[in-house]
């Protein structure tokens, strides 16, 4: 990196002098233009000063025979004209003395130009001098003409002298600044075409090689052209290239390993499922057909003891005696065989939800709705207490109402006398709540802990079925011996949705269930949010 930064001072060092070596030249040729044009301006000044007191030589001249008179009254300020004139004329050879010592000429020229403007100043002398003496003598002496016209004559061969001079300065100037400006253009080009060379393209190369391999194509190489660094820099480029695409095979090949090992497990789970399958099947079916085998001699059994307790030749009580026991145990029996068949039907996925936005209150008044002609058909009553307008929750709305009807079908089921049912729905807490109250038979305090496992049962009267099962029969016709499955069922299914159910009961008083699900918050609303 030393290296390039020496080359990137030295190109900084070309530019610079290809920038001020130009300006150089022109600055330069310019003064020297400057310094020729001015001395020319002294020149034609110097000139047009001595033709301006000869002409003033000539007018008093010509004044003194003309008209005497006033001559003789105004010669003095005439001679203070005289002197004015030739130190005006003075001040401008002066001038170009001084400008001559500047103006970049020779030597050998330099010198003879301030010796000849020095003996001009010695030719104006004499010319003002002789001029006096004319004007104040009797007007014959005419020398100051000879100096004066010799002074002009010279100084005009000084003025076209220094145009010329200044002219071809000019056009040399011209040439020097276009062959500057070709020479600095060549070399600039020569420049360009090297950084082109050096730079550009090993650069050019390295970002064709990085969009080759951002786009996957790992075998890219850079051509090691250009700069020693940039060599350098490919060439460590092209190492790294190599170890992405070996890095990129053994990822590949650990990926081509893993999806034949996934598919592997997958088959493997795949012939697992479906050996669990058979077996549940097998098992379903095998309590399917425990339960149809065994209904059909149990019933034979309990029908030849009803018969046996019909015969009235036998001893009454001995045989009654037995063959109560015998209708006992068949009915244990069935009740059994009936469990077995609520356990098989338990087992299937009955439980299924779908979670979404619902409105519970809406669902507690459509199940209401349901029961209410049953209930009233029976002599009881079934009420609703003042709704609110909505209460959103999340859940299922098919097994919110399944939930509600497990319920209430217990409210009318442990009712002694017609049933009485009091439903409510209310917002506590952030939640939805919904209670169902009847004054029923109660259930023992032992009992409640138990209720909401399978097969437990609080104590129902004689004959008592369910409405959940039959919901178009009266309690009647569609009552039968429960298996103590709902309200199992009925927690399964909270859980599910995220919510709870309790039970509290006093004993020949009535029974309360609280169901409790959360309320969606106003953001949930707002973003319609489901979990």
């Amino acid at each position: 990196m030393t290296s390039l930064r020496i080359k990137l001072w030295f190109a900084l060092l070309f530019v610079i002098a290809l920038v001020v070596g130009p300006a150089l030249v022109a600055s330069h040729a310019i003064r020297m233009v400057s310094a020729h044009f001015e001395l020319s301006d002294a020149s034609t000044q110097s000139l047009s000063a001595l033709q301006r007191l000869a002409v003033l030589g000539y007018t008093l001249q010509q004044e003194r025979f003309t008209d005497p008179d006033t001559f003789l009254e105004e010669r003095d300020s005439y001679i203070d004209g005289v002197r004015a004139h030739v130190s005006n004329a003075d001040r401008y050879l002066n001038n170009e003395i001084r400008l001559l010592s500047k103006t970049p000429l020779p030597p050998e020229r330099r010198a003879a130009a301030i010796k000849e403007e020095m003996n001009q100043r010695e030719q104006l002398q004499l010319i003002g001098t002789h001029l006096e003496r004319a004007l104040l003598g009797d007007g014959k002496d005419t020398q100051w003409e000879d100096y004066a016209l010799k002074a002009i004559s010279v100084e005009e061969r000084e003025v076209k002298t220094t145009k010329r001079v200044a002219t071809e300065v000019f056009e040399g100037v011209i040439w020097t600044l276009l062959g500057t400006s070709i020479f600095v253009g060549l070399l600039g080009v020569l420049g360009v075409l090297w950084a082109q060379r050096k730079m550009i393209h090993p650069l050019a190369n390295l970002w064709r090689s990085t969009q080759a391999i951002a786009e996957g194509d790992y075998a890219q190489r850079t051509p090691l052209v250009g700069t020693s660094e940039f060599r350098a820099i490919a060439s460590s480029f092209n190492a790294m290239a190599e170890k992405i695409e070996t890095s990129a095979a053994s990822m590949q090949q650990a990926n081509d390993e893993l999806e034949r090992a996934v598919a592997r497990r997958t088959h493997e789970l795949a012939s697992t499922n479906r050996s669990l399958e058979r077996a549940n099947r097998l098992r379903q079916q095998f309590l399917a057909d425990a339960s149809h085998e065994l209904r059909t001699p149990l019933s034979i059994m309990r029908s030849e003891a009803e018969i046996t307790l019909r015969n009235s030749e036998a001893p009454p009580d001995e045989l009654r005696v037995g063959l109560d026991r015998v209708v006992r145990l068949s009915t244990l029996m069935g009740e059994i065989i009936e469990d077995m068949l609520q356990i098989a039907r338990a087992e299937e996925p009955l439980l299924q939800t779908s979670i979404a936005p619902m409105d519970a209150a809406a669902a507690v008044q459509n199940c209401v709705e349901d029961f209410r002609r049953v209930i009233e058909a029976d002599g009881g009553r079934i009420t609703l207490k003042q709704p609110p307008e909505a209460l959103t929750v999340e859940g299922d709305e098919t097994r919110l109402k399944q939930v509600i009807r497990i319920v209430v079908d217990n409210a009318v089921c442990y009712s002694s006398d017609a049933p009485q049912v009091d439903v409510t729905v209310t917002a506590e807490e952030g939640e939805a709540l919904i209670t169902v109250t009847d004054r029923g038979n109660g259930i023992a305090a032992e009992d409640i802990p138990h209720l909401f496992q399978r097969f437990r049962r609080g104590g129902r009267k004689a004959g008592a079925g369910s409405i959940a099962d039959n919901p178009g029969l009266g309690r009647g016709q569609a009552f039968r011996n429960g298996q103590g499955l709902g309200l199992s069922i009925a927690r399964s299914i909270m859980e599910t949705m995220g919510g709870t159910i309790s039970l509290s009961s006093r004993l020949h008083e009535g029974t309360t269930v609280s169901i409790r699900l959360p309320l969606m918050s106003d953001a949930d609303l707002a973003h319609g949010t489901v979990s």
